[in-house]
């Protein structure tokens, strides 16, 4: 599911780094000098690329001449370009390193072995350290990926996730987004604007515009001055906006791809190897915690619903808020439980399903003439492999639209220049009246403003009550954490603590989010100073930042083994999204395989 470059990469420097880590001694006094009496921490980083380099030497030099004086530390790092080889020894006992800094993927096999490899944080997230971190400012799903219990429960289960102990503070997010190509919307006839879903009301009040809530919608008349029409695929002249402040709806998301093929010429108009987006939008995943059994199993087809909290609520003993969409276990008790469904009557609304969520996603691969599941065809907007995606992206000839991780966009700001685009990846939505009709056989979008069966078509969002019916806006991201280890040489914890906490704050965040490879933790900072700052080189860093509010850890990361993966990956990937294979002809032949092998995973996410 998820590219391995990295993993590979890691691998093939693994001597390299094994032997950077044991022959580097942290440093040597020499390095030292300007210490004085200050208290030394020595600090492993690990995948301090060239991009990043020089935004970590700030990071250390800051710390050193500035804060570091006040806590009476000082920082020695050793980085390295790559994963840190040969830790599941080194850490066993005096260890020379203070901070370690590893990636959320790989630190639970080393948290299960012995109990003991890593401090725990909670002693040491003080009220004062919490204020000076802004820490109620950086997401939950950012912060309870590094929670994990290092001991296991009376079922031999490791409790991760919400609720578990505290391993590690995190250094920032790397979700994915939607890239764009500029060059080719406009030559679509497709008018670009980049105003946040919060910002609508006074931005149309400013400009005497009339721009509704959608990441691609086509107006009847003009919605602002200076908009330019063009022909739609219906054959109307119609005004095309896309705000790369909002993210487009699944219908949005194949009318405007499909336009890019019929209307255009490209040979796809959108691009994904991850299905994430379409999924958690309406509380969807791959695997479900059986309570009856104590076990995960593969729910990739899950046919119940899901459920949006309409008002503040209470689900099985979880709090959601408005405007939520409840987790997989929440919405199976109400399912399975009706006096609990109907007892939240009116306060909780009915999201399409898993199964649903995923249809959708891979109806975009599988080709207009094949089988998606039986007797519903593909859209074929998209290809139905993604090998050499990057490539076919920044060609300017393929597809306009790529969803890859956020650390790529300087690369591909380098080959697209100007012509590169950054927004959210595809959300539900649900719109008065709906946002599609069919003519002739064919569906198209509706246009805002024109009348459908007696009634015009608004583009107004469909409300219960005062809540929005609208998902999440999430995809998974990728953070490293600074963690404490327990057996050090020097067992310098609280100096330790005191530098992490400085880097995992705002000061930190702001010089490390210089690498452009990562959105800094702190949602406040991501959204506003961050994204508008001048120098920023990459386009509309906003949305890196909104969409990593509520991104967390791709199914790659769940467990220590990618077995339970490959297991039913492989087929999902070639055969299903192909149309070689029905939804529901791989789940008959993959679910009782899947399900045996998550039985050995022996840890549960809490919180998802």
């Amino acid at each position: 599911m998820k590219t391995q470059l990295k993993k590979i990469t890691a691998l093939l420097l693994a001597a390299v780094m094994a032997l950077s880590v044991t022959a580097c001694g942290g440093g040597g006094d020499d390095k030292n000098a300007d210490a004085g009496d200050r208290t030394v921490i020595y600090y492993a980083a690990s995948y301090v690329t060239a991009q990043v380099r020089d935004a970590y030497l700030e990071l250390v030099k800051t710390y050193n001449d500035g804060q570091g004086k006040e806590d009476g530390v000082y920082v020695q790092m050793t980085e390295n370009s790559g994963g840190i080889a040969g830790l599941d020894s080194a850490l066993r006992s005096n260890y020379m390193y203070d901070v370690l800094q590893l990636n959320d993927d790989e630190y639970k096999a080393l948290a299960m072995q012995g109990g003991n490899y890593f401090k725990a944080l909670d002693e040491y997230l003080t009220e004062d350290a919490k204020a000076a971190m802004n820490w109620s400012d950086i997401p939950a799903s950012l912060v309870n990926r590094f929670r994990f219990n290092t001991k296991a429960d009376e079922n031999n289960i490791f409790q991760a996730g919400a609720g578990a102990e505290l391993l590690a503070l995190p250094n920032g997010s790397n979700p994915q987004v939607l890239f764009y190509n500029k060059a080719i919307l406009e030559q679509c006839g497709i008018n670009i604007i980049s105003v946040p879903e919060s910002e609508l009301e006074a931005y149309n009040s400013a400009n005497s515009a009339s721009i509704k809530a959608h990441g691609y919608a086509e107006y009847k008349e003009a919605p602002y001055a200076d908009a330019k029409s063009s022909k739609n695929e219906a054959g109307e002249f119609v005004y095309k906006v896309f705000n790369e402040c909002i993210a487009m709806n699944w219908d949005e998301l194949r009318c405007v791809a499909r336009a890019m093929q019929k209307q255009y010429g490209y040979e796809y108009g959108y691009m994904s190897e991850w299905w994430f987006s379409h999924g958690w939008s309406v509380g969807g995943d791959c695997i479900g915690w059986n309570d009856e059994t104590s076990e995960y199993e593969l729910a990739l087809t899950d046919k119940q619903a899901n459920y949006l909290a309409l008002t503040d609520i209470t689900v099985n003993g979880t709090n959601y808020a408005k405007g939520d969409v409840l987790f997989y276990e929440d919405k199976t008790f109400l399912n399975e439980n009706a006096s609990e469904l109907q007892a939240l009557s009116g306060k909780v609304y009915a999201l399409p399903s898993t199964y649903d969520a995923i249809l959708e996603f891979n109806r975009l691969g599988v080709p207009a003439d094949k089988d998606a599941d039986t007797g519903i065809k593909g859209y074929g907007v998209a290809p139905s492999t993604t090998t050499n995606r990057a490539a076919r992206f920044t060609s300017g000839k393929d597809c306009p639209f790529l969803i890859e991780y956020f650390s790529n966009a300087e690369s591909y700001k380098g080959i697209l220049g100007d012509d590169l685009g950054m927004t959210l990846p595809a959300q539900y939505r649900e719109y008065v009246g709906g946002s599609t009709y069919t003519n002739g056989g064919n569906e198209y979008l509706k246009v805002i403003g024109e009348s459908y069966d007696g009634a015009v078509f608004t583009g107004d969002l469909h409300m219960e009550g005062d809540a929005a019916i609208v998902g999440e806006s999430t995809t998974a991201s990728e953070a490293s954490g600074l963690f404490v280890p327990a057996n050090t040489k020097n067992q310098n914890y609280e100096e330790a603590f005191k530098f992490i906490s400085w880097a995992a704050g705002p000061e930190g965040q702001a010089i490390l989010a210089k690498g452009n490879a990562a959105v800094p933790n702190q949602t406040t900072y991501g959204l506003g100073d961050y994204a508008k700052a001048e120098e920023r080189t990459i386009p509309n860093m906003w949305a890196g930042a909104y969409v990593a509010q509520k991104a967390d850890i791709g199914d790659y990361t769940y467990f220590t083994s990618l077995t339970w993966i490959t297991e039913w990956s492989q087929t999902f990937n070639s055969d299903v999204r192909a149309g070689k294979m029905t939804l529901t002809a791989f789940m008959d032949a993959k679910k009782e395989v899947a399900d045996t092998t998550l039985k050995g995973m022996n840890i549960r996410i809490n919180g998802r």
